[in-house]
């Protein structure tokens, strides 16, 4: 009998939320089977949202205080040996919305070498899906038709899903921190706190299509407050899987917080202010949101973006393939909306993709850049809806102010600077959107558009298909064999022109070989 042991490598990662709120975060184990062992969790509390949503602006005592919770944070991630690399810092709302939201990033990274990065409402909801994913694919039954819902401080964060699938997903600016600076701005009395609350919240609910209403069988409630009241019903709910709360239980203890001053929620319930300020506008909120939609049992989660964000780092860049479906589905519905020639946009991106895997070791971009080299092979043309001319730059402006579900700011700009070059004049310094991206993506938008050119070329006959073709690199020449077609000469005289900056990208000549 052997006595060896399996010893799975293992790194230890940290990732951290910057919120409304304060700063969180989580130290976990991930092994190379993609499992997660949490080590640490940590919140310290400093109040951004207070800053940003009253005066529009971070106050440097509150920079320096953020500063000092990160180093704070930086030491034990020392003590626990996390490799540089191994570090993601996101911030939400509050931080987005600051005027001087550079002072923070840039002062944060000075002291701390941290590098922030501000997510986006398309990124909190992949954030967010990707949290509660394991737990939807763990349920032996569930229903088909779920809700996520988050009332953050910001924000209002709603994902509808049908099995794991996405089907809708909405974000509002209501936060239950936005709301307790209405209330104390107008210095609104207790017994009119209620009244306020129902006129901004049904505002926001009125929003709501009435397919929210009939396609939500389950609502999945997450954020702080949620668990809060969680414990109310359970103090011994452990977290691990969701606490079911009902309506009328809700209800009361929404009443409890409504009919209560923040400094009596203080001393009664041992909160923090900040943890007990938001409490009301919250479970107001989602008391209205269950009611609007039916639904009599609230199950509420004990998942949170960090455990979304860990989620991410075991891909490692890569996406589900469920969720890569979906970011597909929604790229072809906008393709659809401005009228794209589908079966060229399919073959162009197929026929990019067959040369993308070929040139992987050349490349060396992650599965990630694979599926935005799709997306804008499907979208390359669809600049065609305000004119033919200059198409390849109306293309850009779509893709970079549309919205594709699952890109985040910066996945679009990289598609959106792909479509652009795909025809005429290669990335130049003059051009403003292309410089504006980080170095390593200008290489990416460089390497992507470069062989989308060359797919667009072998699709150049539009009454003929070309669904496969052989490639294969023989020192510095890459060669193509199209099998079945004897007569490639309109696809050669554009490839001699739309070859070149593959050419130059790539190092190497492309060549066609017939049959």
């Amino acid at each position: 009998m052997s006595d060896s042991v399996d010893r799975t490598p293992t790194r230890t990662v940290a990732v951290m939320d910057i919120g409304t709120a304060g700063i969180r975060m989580a130290l976990a184990d991930i092994d190379a089977k993609g499992g997660i062992h949490f080590l640490e969790k940590l919140t310290q509390s400093v109040r951004l949202g207070q800053d940003v949503f009253t005066k529009g602006r971070i106050r440097r005592h509150t920079i320096e205080e953020c500063v000092r919770i990160l180093e704070s944070f930086q030491q034990i991630m020392r003590e626990y040996r996390v490799a540089p690399g191994d570090v993601r810092a996101v911030a939400s709302s509050a931080v987005q919305e600051a005027a001087n939201r550079d002072a923070l990033i840039d002062r944060v990274a000075m002291a701390t070498g941290i590098e922030i990065e501000v997510i986006d409402d398309a990124e909190a909801t992949r954030l967010t899906y990707l949290s509660v994913l394991p737990f939807l694919r763990s349920r032996g039954k569930r229903p088909q038709n779920t809700l996520l819902a988050e009332i953050g401080g910001g924000r209002t964060e709603l994902i509808s899903l049908a099995g794991e699938n996405i089907v809708d997903a909405r974000v509002f600016r209501l936060g239950s921190l936005r709301l307790r600076n209405l209330l104390d701005q107008q210095r609104t009395p207790l017994t009119q706190i209620r009244d306020v609350l129902e006129q901004e919240v049904a505002n926001a609910l009125h929003q709501l299509g009435g397919e929210f209403k009939q396609r939500t069988q389950n609502l999945v409630v997450l954020g702080g407050d949620a668990r809060f009241a969680a414990m109310q019903v359970n103090p011994e709910w452990d977290r691990s899987a969701p606490q079911a709360v009902t309506l009328k239980d809700w209800k009361r203890i929404t009443d409890s917080f409504v009919n209560m001053t923040v400094e009596d929620a203080v001393e009664a319930h041992t909160l923090t202010f900040s943890e007990a300020e938001t409490l009301a506008p919250a479970l107001y909120a989602t008391l209205r949101l269950a009611e609007e939609i039916g639904c009599k049992t609230l199950h509420v989660s004990g998942f949170t973006m960090r455990d979304g964000l860990l989620q991410e780092m075991t891909q490692q860049e890569a996406w589900s393939p469920g969720y890569v479906t979906q970011m597909l589905d929604s790229a072809l519905q906008l393709g659809r909306k401005y009228g794209v020639d589908e079966h060229h946009g399919r073959e162009v991106s197929s026929l990019s993709l067959q040369i993308f895997d070929t040139l992987t070791e050349e490349h060396r971009l992650s599965p990630r850049f694979r599926v935005l080299l799709e997306i804008a092979g499907w979208l390359h043309e669809i600049g065609t809806f305000i004119s033919a001319n200059s198409h390849h730059k109306h293309s850009m402006y779509i893709l970079a102010n549309e919205t594709i579900f699952g890109l985040g700011r910066r996945d679009s700009r990289i598609v959106a600077n792909v479509a652009r070059y795909h025809r005429r004049s290669p990335p130049k310094p003059t051009h403003p959107y292309y410089q504006a991206l980080p170095r390593r993506d200008r290489l990416a938008v460089q390497q992507l558009a470069s062989i989308l050119r060359v797919a667009d070329a072998l699709a150049r006959s539009r009454g003929r298909s070309i669904p496969t073709i052989l490639c294969e690199r023989r020192e510095d020449t890459f060669f193509i064999r199209v099998p079945g077609v004897e007569n490639l000469h309109l696809e050669n005289s554009a490839l001699r022109v739309k070859g070149q900056m593959f050419e130059e990208v790539f190092g190497m000549n492309v060549i066609l070989v017939k049959g």
